[in-house]
């Protein structure tokens, strides 16, 4: 990637969602980090909803309304080209929390359209997860701690992502295929190291709550795994829970400043997690790492443990007021909040999100009833 390679002297055009034109001219378009800008038009990529190019012309659609136009830009149209996709694709990944605390590693391949046919994407193997970044479509990510098995495909030739959801086909990988499956094996593989060390036993997952019935000294690794400011909160939520409460370890992407450190000491960037159903809700308590408040929702637990895994049990959106959240064109969270469906879910069931101070065991009993 050069300097020159990201910028070009264009015409542009930028529209209204009417169509009209806003403004129009000719000057130098670079590629940023964050967005594209033109003259005095700036665009960001959180809302560069769709791109399209043919006939040396490029369209970039615009949320919430509207489109930029590029033409003229001579030789420099192709390498632009190359450029611009890229860094949108990334500044997606980025807004919709698809990204990791390191450097991926990448493989070009392709996933299956809504047709079956595959398209053209870059599959992004961090540590945590799985990034799949379609040429024409925005982000998705396979967290694996929802992984229940990777294997190879024969015909036609891929790796097979299977969770409970189902299965997601990496295609096109050529000579790369096996290197990916490795990649993503033995990432999974030092998760599975480091969660048999934690707790003794097998059966846990990064992000995955694990019911009471299925641990062993389950009391014994609550004690172990919570925070000394945390475990009177634990023992009222278990003693409320109305099925099995869960507990899990999960890989934090967004570690706060003041961490809580659990009697047991846990590994740089993880935390440890209570899921407790009681009656119609489910309660999420973080008893050891951040310093999170406690999470009420009105959903099953299961689809509250998927979301937060999706999420990578990111809670910085979750926390956000009704006013914080509204979809306006400086909010940074905007694509997140339009677009990423774990984050919809979950903001539009949650009933209560209790601080914990003095007034903490009268909220639980207030939501719960």
């Amino acid at each position: 990637m050069t300097t020159e390679s990201r910028q070009a002297r264009a015409r542009y055009a930028l529209r209204d969602g009417k169509g009209a034109v806003t403004r129009e001219g000719e000057a130098e378009a670079v590629i940023g980090e964050a967005g594209v800008t033109v003259g005095p038009a700036s665009v960001s990529y959180l809302d560069a909803d769709a791109l399209r190019a043919a006939d040396y012309r490029i369209e970039i659609d615009l949320w919430p309304g509207g489109q930029l136009v590029l033409t003229q830009m001579g030789r420099r149209h192709d390498t632009f080209l190359v450029e611009l996709p890229r860094a949108r694709n990334q500044g997606r990944v980025v807004g919709l929390f698809a990204h990791g605390v390191t450097m991926p590693e990448v493989f070009e391949g392709a996933l299956p359209d809504a047709a079956g046919a595959p398209g053209a994407a870059e599959i992004q193997v961090y540590d945590t997860h799985v990034t799949l970044v379609p040429q024409d479509a925005d982000p998705l990510q396979v967290p694996f701690g929802a992984l229940k098995r990777v294997r190879l495909q024969d015909d036609p030739p891929a790796v097979l992502l299977e969770t409970t959801e189902g299965a997601t086909a990496l295609g096109l990988l050529g000579r790369q295929r096996d290197a990916c499956r490795d990649a993503i094996v033995v990432r999974l593989g030092a998760h599975a190291r480091v969660l048999s060390e934690l707790t003794g036993q097998g059966g846990f997952a990064d992000g995955l709550g694990v019911p009471r019935a299925r641990v062993r000294d389950f009391a014994g690794l609550v004690e172990r795994y919570a925070a000394s400011s945390r475990a009177p909160c634990a023992g009222a939520l278990i003693a409320a829970a109305t099925d099995d409460p869960r507990i899990g370890f999960v890989r934090l992407l967004d570690p706060d400043g003041e961490t809580l450190a659990p009697p047991s000491p846990l590994p740089e960037r993880w935390g440890a997690f209570l899921l407790v159903p009681i009656g119609g809700l489910t309660a999420l308590e973080i008893i050891a790492g951040p310093a999170a408040a406690t999470y009420v929702f009105r959903a099953p637990i299961d689809e509250v443990n998927r979301d937060l895994q999706l999420m990578h049990f990111r809670r910085a959106t979750l926390a956000l007021t009704d006013e914080q959240a509204a979809l306006t064109p400086t909010n940074p969270h905007r694509l997140a909040l339009r677009k990423l469906w774990p984050l919809r879910t979950l903001r539009k069931c949650t009933v209560a999100r209790l601080i914990h101070n003095e007034g903490w065991d009268e909220g639980l009993r207030r939501v719960t009833g």
